[in-house]
Parts: structure tokens; sequence; C-alpha cells
């Protein structure tokens, strides 16, 4: 993930979700502070490591939750900010086959 993908990545998220929050951008683009409109915070950053990407999300307060995928770390992230949306979900179906 390049840095401009991750910034890119997360605004399309907080869009989508339609959530009011203030996300302010480290200038080396691998964090990501988001502060929810009640004013609480949290850090999305992800992190090189020998074996591959982390993505660790700090809450204030809690433990924090370290995900190996961007999927389950940006489930983590909707239930942050928008926890009462619900999760999307795709379905595939086969056409008409004229």
């Amino acid at each position: 993930m390049t840095p401009a993908r991750f910034q890119i990545l997360v605004e399309g998220a907080l869009a989508i979700w339609k959530v009011e929050v203030e996300a302010t951008f480290a200038t080396d683009q691998t964090s990501c502070q988001i502060v929810t409109a009640d004013g609480a915070a949290v850090v999305l950053r992800f992190e090189r490591e020998p074996f591959g990407v982390v993505w660790r999300l700090v809450e204030q307060g809690r433990r924090d939750r370290v995900h190996i995928s961007i999927l389950p770390a940006l489930r983590s992230l909707r239930e942050i900010t928008a926890p009462g949306r619900k999760a999307g979900r795709v379905l595939f179906v086969q056409g008409d086959q004229k």
C-alpha cells in the first residue's frame, strides 16, 4: 500500500459511511488521526514488518487493535466511527446469458 492509496482508502471509507469526522494525515501518510463528532479519537496506521504489513488502530483508553489485512481494519474503524451502521455486503449473481 502506498501512502497515497492509504489516504484515498481512508477518506473514501469515511465518505461512504457518511460520518462526521476530522481526519488528519501524518506527513509521511502512513497514519491518520480521526476525531469523531463526539470527540472520540482513534489513530489508524499501517506499519511495515518483516512478515508484511500490519494495520493498527489505537483508540484512547483501549487496547490496540492489530490486523494483518485492511478489511478487518476497516471493519474495526467502522465500528468506532459509525457504530450504528451495518456492514455492507456484495453479492455476485449470474446475469442473463443471451
